[in-house]
């Protein structure tokens, strides 16, 4: 059953086995998983229920209000602002990512174990994990075909540089190429949970509210008792009924920002980690300009990738946006405007994304009714964003460009390579890039060294009885690669956990 404000007419009132809070990527297989083991659940989410019916027929810019957190604008403060995109709707973030699809790298697996005393969590343990969760949302390459101009011009770059280059996977049925994947599949390609767990997890007696607030939760004595809330209008914002929701175990799955914060501003410290050690891997977007016609708004946007420098923590991945989307941004006023406008079919943009392991942000409660989110941009990791911005445009030159735009203020399109020098001999700050962020993590991590992690190895919160966590805030590091596969792989290792000590947790 899933439900949305318009099929609820007075209060809900819920007794179920597990509550779990929010539907994306960590809530949706946990829902599928435990319900599969006739495990009554309840899903709280806070955004609406869309599909390709209602998504498809919008603009880009309209699919921002309805999808997205905060219109897709959620800003990280610190000595410059980061823009951190977080979806909200049933299906959470997996409705409006680009749907690139990585394992966990063994490194980073080996690191967990050594440092934080994660346990069965190994490579060997995660594989057939791993192998799950693609087979349900049908983890494939993206073929040269769908990769679109944008994609194989880069790739023609990298190619004449011999640096090591691929097509990206991605959970996808039938992609029509039509450069969506970020304001919602309008053909239903792209799998996001709400097409494949989420369903699954109704079939089997799984209850979903959407536009439903988890508000206030209730600890005694290290017990969660119940969780209160609001079924919201989603036209109006409005409070319509209440939700009390009183489960034998919770879990919270509404992400590294918001989980933490719904924890904090209802007093529920678990651990002085709490909030703490966010990453959210820095990213930086390069344009160039050719004489030949791209049309990089076609094909899959983030298809491709260069993972030549990934043992420094530089990752490059394909990107591109519909121009009302990206024009403003590129050239906002003017006749340059009008200028990058006529020139949008011509233009090619390439993503460089860093694995912040020396950098970190905090979330606690803000003066008003959201978390307030600081990130502190390590300056070895701003000298990984320097080098990988380099690499592309050195790339872009590389596959013909004409010139090379590396986003950075102060300096000028580039003419040609040998401008790029200007990145390693001008002193540049935080302040001087144009940053966005898209994959929050760490800020409940977990481990069995109690005192520096929040949950243990299974997404148990330190200090409770029934209280688990199972989003991308437990992972102790940054991933250094997308990480929506990782989320889902470690949901359904936790949730066979709790299936397996069920005795123990929702007698």
């Amino acid at each position: 059953m899933l439900l949305t404000y318009n099929d609820i007419n007075k209060d809900v009132v819920e007794r179920p086995d597990v509550c779990i809070i929010g539907s994306g990527a960590g809530g949706a297989v946990m829902a599928d998983v435990l319900s599969g083991a006739g495990i009554d659940v309840v899903v709280m989410e806070e955004g609406g229920y869309y599909t390709k019916e209602r998504y498809g027929t919008y603009k880009p810019i309209e699919s921002l209000k309805i999808l997205y957190r905060d219109y897709g604008s959620t800003v990280v403060l610190g000595k410059t602002s980061i823009i951190l995109p977080l979806g909200r709707a049933i299906g959470g973030t997996t409705v409006v990512n680009s749907g690139t699809c990585f394992r966990t790298p063994e490194g980073v697996l080996d690191e967990w174990a050594d440092t934080y005393g994660v346990v069965k969590a190994s490579p060997k343990d995660m594989e057939p994990y791993f192998e799950r969760v693609e087979k349900t949302i049908n983890v494939i390459p993206v073929t040269p075909q769908g990769l679109g101009k944008n994609g194989l011009v880069f790739k023609r770059g990298a190619d004449a540089l011999g640096l090591s280059n691929g097509m990206l996977k991605h959970n996808m049925i039938d992609c029509h190429g039509c450069g969506r994947c970020a304001f919602g599949c309008p053909h239903d390609a792209k799998q996001a949970v709400h097409l494949n767990f989420i369903p699954s997890a109704i079939k089997k007696g799984a209850r979903f509210y959407a536009n439903a607030k988890a508000e206030t939760i209730v600890l005694e004595s290290g017990r969660v008792k119940h969780i209160e809330g609001s079924i919201i209008n989603e036209q109006t914002g409005n409070r319509l009924y209440g939700i009390t929701v009183s489960p034998k175990l919770l879990v919270l799955s509404a992400g590294a920002i918001y989980t933490p914060y719904i924890l904090q501003k209802n007093g529920i410290k678990l651990s002085q980690e709490l909030g703490k050690n966010l990453t959210i891997h820095p990213a930086a977007r390069i344009t160039s300009f050719f004489d030949e016609i791209i049309e990089g708004y076609k094909g899959v946007p983030q298809g491709s990738y260069v993972d030549a420098y990934s043992s420094e923590g530089i990752m490059l991945e394909g990107i591109f946006v519909p121009p009302e989307i990206a024009l403003p941004v590129l050239q906002p006023i003017g006749i340059e405007g009008k200028k990058r406008a006529r020139e949008y079919n011509n233009l090619a943009a390439f993503g460089v994304m860093v694995s912040d392991k020396n950098s970190s942000g905090a979330v606690r409660p803000g003066i008003d009714s959201g978390p307030l989110i600081t990130y502190r941009l390590h300056p070895y990791d701003l000298k990984k964003l320097i080098k990988g911005i380099a690499v592309a445009s050195e790339i872009f030159f590389a596959a013909g460009a004409k010139t090379v735009d590396p986003g950075v203020h102060g300096i000028q399109e580039f003419k040609s390579s040998r401008d790029i020098a200007q990145l390693f001999t001008r002193h540049l700050r935080t302040t001087d890039f144009e940053m966005m962020a898209f994959h929050p993590l760490g800020t409940a991590r977990m481990g069995e060294l109690a005192g520096h992690t929040v949950v243990d190895s299974f997404g148990k919160a330190h200090g409770t009885e029934n209280l688990f966590i199972s989003d991308g805030s437990v992972f102790p590091t940054s991933l250094g690669v997308n990480p929506q596969i990782t989320i889902m792989s470690f949901s359904m290792r936790n949730a066979e956990y709790i299936i397996d000590n069920r005795k123990r947790f929702l007698t």
